[in-house]
């Protein structure tokens, strides 16, 4: 799917007209994703690992390896999870790569504390860089139902950077035509 639809443009900011204001919010904020999920939908969500495992770095898109400052002969960490509500409905599916040396405690693909949460926890201050926004569809490589989905770099106090991309459930981040 385009980064676009019939009455969704992005203006010369970047910012999208014609979605919900809470969606455009999400897409644009620099700040903690699972904090702006849980305010939006009012509950707690966890996190589930469907799969973490390293990779060759070649196999990823230069982009994210740029962003992460990777060689392309590192073995970064591609995990790929969701997530959830207290009762199971998947609020986003994402998509995280980093340096497994630089970010031991995200080994852990046991804990159900988001990325977001668990940075919190551990006092790390973090800076979030916005690398892309926009439509996709749900689920991911799926039906083509139009979602929102935030492609962003957080670079951590300690020197590490993690590389999101998150696609959201449409039924919990509204785009128009779903």
């Amino acid at each position: 799917m385009e980064n676009s639809a019939p009455g969704i443009h992005r203006t010369s900011r970047g910012t999208f007209t014609g979605l919900p204001p809470q969606t455009r919010m999400l897409l644009e904020s620099e700040g903690s994703t699972t904090i702006l999920l849980e305010s939006l939908i009012g509950c707690r969500l966890s996190v589930r690992v469907d799969s973490q495992l390293p990779v060759d770095a070649a196999s990823l898109d230069h982009r994210v390896l740029d962003a992460l400052g990777l060689s392309p002969h590192a073995k970064p960490v591609l995990r790929r999870s969701a997530l959830l509500t207290p009762g199971g409905e998947v609020v986003s599916s994402n998509r995280v790569v980093f340096d497994g040396a630089a970010v031991p405690w995200l080994a852990d693909s046991q804990d159900p504390t988001p990325l977001g949460l668990g940075l919190r926890a551990r006092n790390s201050l973090q800076h979030r860089v916005i690398l892309d926004n926009g439509l996709a569809d749900w689920p991911p490589g799926g039906a083509g139902t139009p979602c929102a989905f935030k492609e962003y770099l957080i670079n951590c106090s300690d020197g590490s950077r993690i590389h999101l991309h998150e696609t959201f459930s449409p039924h919990f981040v509204p785009v128009p035509g779903r």
